[in-house]
């Protein structure tokens, strides 16, 4: 079986005093009580026929309701905990409205199945008071945006 590939678009906002970056909150429970909480970087699976480009503007377009511009690869890793490979690409949101994703994570919510999940947009210059994962993607923002 081949190794399964994830493709995800890391988005700065670049506002006037400070950088944001756009992630996805995820909530788990478990009945009824918080059992994880973290924040992801907006993508996913990279489907068959499908290359790491084409994956990134569909999820971002199901999740965040934008279409974005990839401006560049940022970061590729073997991400042995999950048994896959997670592309990292710098994208620029080129049109849409952020927060309007019609994918199943915002349209068939089932709590207990697939937990919650929230658009939040993160300062940069604080992220090292979240938990976002994969902590590779977050040095790498940290080095490159701080």
């Amino acid at each position: 079986m081949d190794k399964e590939t994830t493709a995800r678009a890391v988005i700065i906002l670049d506002n006037l005093d400070k950088k944001e970056l756009v992630t996805i909150k995820r909530t788990k429970f478990k009945n009824g009580e918080i059992v994880k909480e973290y924040y992801t970087i907006p993508g996913g699976h990279v489907e068959a026929g499908e290359n790491c480009n084409e994956a990134v503007i569909r999820e971002v377009e199901e999740e965040l309701g934008v279409m974005v511009n990839i401006e560049k690869e940022l970061l590729t890793f073997e991400n042995k905990d999950l048994n896959r490979t997670d592309k990292f690409f710098e994208c620029s949101i080129k049109s849409g409205t952020l927060g309007t994703g019609t994918g199943p994570e915002w349209t068939e919510i089932n709590i207990e199945k697939y937990g919650k999940y929230e658009l939040c947009m993160l300062d940069i210059s604080d992220l090292d008071s979240y938990n976002l994962l994969p902590v590779e993607i977050k040095d790498k923002i940290k080095e490159k945006y701080s």
